[in-house]
């Protein structure tokens, strides 16, 4: 929980959290306010695991088409 805490606050400047509405396998959804666009939002955190895997393949797959 401490290291989903530490990437909602890496969005606290664009998105203020009201409340967790769904935990899933892959992630987490939040209602927010868009502080930008003043809107509600759905917000999806995708859970480390799985951010770090599909960073991994983005990578790769950057690196074979450069």
């Amino acid at each position: 929980m401490p290291d989903l805490l530490n990437r909602l606050q890496a969005l606290a400047d664009r998105y203020r959290i009201d409340r967790e509405l769904r935990r899933g396998g892959m992630a987490t959804v939040f209602l927010a306010q868009d502080l930008k666009h003043d809107r509600p939002v759905a917000l999806k955190v995708l859970h480390r695991n799985l951010a770090q895997v599909l960073g991994r393949h983005r990578r790769s797959h950057r690196a074979g088409a450069a």
